[in-house]
């Protein structure tokens, strides 16, 4: 097997199971709700044990559904980022109203962390000079905050912000790709 195919294999079988992982950072879909509990499992550090399965009875058989169902909870790769492509006006860091539905989703799984505190990262894709991108991506960054303290209540002192530019593309084949204009929340340690 080509080592270059490894990574579009990987993709190509989590996007059959609905998920998506780019790298290390769980990744929502356009218009995808992220589930609140998930949200506070990656961000309030809840990390998941390893675990084996063991038969010790070959009488006893799992339905293919719950063999499938342990299979996509063991396969994700423990995480403590999650990302959106959170859509913003053109040059601007202004929500746009389709985003708000995630950043809802996003705010009731941060009540759940108990007060963790959350890293909100911006992130653009190569258009414009570095220098736009980044003082663009912490505009964003800080637009995010803003909507959570004010619309969600969650405390301004929960949440950092930073703002990362063209700097770390999801896709680095296409620094221009859609994908690499998103925002991250991601634990802090």
């Amino acid at each position: 097997m080509n080592p270059q195919s490894k990574p579009l294999i990987l993709a190509a079988a989590l996007l059959a199971t609905g998920l998506t992982w780019a790298g290390d950072v769980r990744m929502y879909g356009k218009g995808e709700i992220p589930d609140a509990s998930e949200v506070a499992n990656i961000l309030g550090g809840h990390k998941r044990p390893k675990m084996r399965g063991i038969s010790l009875d070959p009488a006893y058989q799992k339905t293919t559904e719950a063999k499938d169902a342990i299979a996509e909870k063991t396969a994700q790769p423990d995480t403590d980022v999650l990302g959106l492509p959170v859509e913003f006006a053109f040059n601007s860091a202004e929500i746009l109203p389709d985003a708000k539905p995630q950043l809802d989703a996003i705010a009731e799984g941060i009540k759940m962390t108990n007060g963790a505190k959350i890293i909100i990262e911006g992130h653009t894709d190569a258009s414009g000079s570095e220098s736009y991108n980044k003082q663009l991506s912490l505009r964003r960054a800080r637009a995010v905050k803003e909507y959570l303290v004010k619309k969600h209540g969650i405390s301004p002192d929960q949440l950092v912000i930073r703002g990362l530019g063209e700097s770390d593309p999801l896709n680095p084949e296409n620094p221009y790709a859609p994908e690499n204009r998103r925002v991250q929340f991601r634990a802090a340690r």
